[in-house]
């Protein structure tokens, strides 16, 4: 029995909470910055409160852009 996953497709990631479960389940995520997508599509590594690191290594400004869960 799989389990459900908490983080649903177009959901706003926007808490600590949200990013660690992101992590946690391997979302992947769009990263949209005035409404025009930045990055390619990945997945999250880590974050702090100022940045969020992708797992192809960009450092992406957390309070400048939006990430959507794909």
């Amino acid at each position: 029995m799989s389990k459900e996953r908490q983080i649903k497709p177009e959901q706003h990631i926007t808490t600590d909470k949200d990013f660690e479960l992101a992590i946690k389940e391997e979302t992947f995520v769009n990263v949209i910055q005035n409404g025009m997508q930045i990055r390619p599509t990945a997945t999250i590594s880590g974050y702090s409160p100022d940045t969020i690191r992708m797992s192809d290594g960009s450092v992406i400004h957390r309070n400048a852009n939006s990430f959507y869960a794909v």
